[in-house]
């Protein structure tokens, strides 16, 4: 996955009856069991190569990557939901059945409350593709998510914020024409940098989203000035 190097492949199957949560509702466990046909843990990234990051927001020691066969693509967010929320460390799912694959990331922190729960930020399911022919989406994602090309690996953090917004950008790169400037670029060295970019992103793929709903003229007129500034505003941190 990702052409992660061996030395974090574990390639461990999990039973299923110890991945499905046993405070879930019996008609959710029945649902997952019905669901899932094999869980993989595929890769583990640990030890201090790429540094640990524990202090008051997060306590990230391990990145986990899952490969989960399904019965049907179709249950796939519900899944990618559910675990995403229950997974404590930053992971990374593949789910496919026999005809279709897609990636689940999610941005975690600790719960400010509660440091023995986690708080999902932010998260983002690929599109699904065809399992076992070409496709030039696939292979545009795999070629930016490739371990080779992820620039910051300063801490596991980075690491991860970095595959988790090179997956957003590519899933929403209509919204914005300087995307493939950011995806080759090396702002990426920069975690701040790409913080803000990235916010400036989700800016531009909401109000696009709420553009499209818009029904009165001045709601169009309002959404139309805000795109274009935000427009602006990451032109003029792209070209840095």
């Amino acid at each position: 996955m990702f052409n992660i190097p061996e030395h974090y492949k574990i390639d461990v199957k999990l039973a299923l009856k110890d991945f499905i949560p046993k405070d879930l509702k019996p008609e959710d466990k029945k649902r997952i069991k019905d669901a899932v046909k094999e869980v993989r843990l595929m890769y583990q990234i640990a030890g201090e190569e790429i540094r640990s990051v524990i202090n008051d927001e997060y306590r990230c020691e391990v990145v986990q990557f899952y490969e989960m066969e399904l019965q049907s693509i179709k249950v796939a967010p519900y899944l990618a939901s559910v675990y995403q929320n229950l997974i404590k460390p930053l992971c990374v799912f593949h789910m496919h059945d026999s005809q279709h694959e897609l990636y689940s990331f999610a941005m975690k922190r600790l719960n400010q409350t509660d440091e023995n729960q986690i708080v999902v930020e932010h998260s983002v399911l690929t599109e699904s593709y065809p399992v076992g022919l070409p496709d030039d989406g696939r292979n545009r994602l795999l070629k930016y998510l490739d371990y080779v090309q992820i620039k910051n690996k300063t801490n596991k953090i980075n690491l991860y914020k970095e595959w988790y917004y090179r997956t957003y950008m590519i899933m929403n790169e209509s919204a914005y024409s300087g995307t493939e400037l950011i995806l080759d670029g090396n702002g990426w060295y920069d975690n701040k940098h790409m913080e803000l970019l990235y916010t400036y992103y989700k800016k531009l793929v909401d109000a696009r989203g709420m553009l499209k709903k818009a029904v009165t003229g001045a709601e169009k007129m309002n959404l139309n000035k805000e795109i274009k500034e935000v427009i602006r505003s990451m032109d003029d941190i792209n070209i840095k």
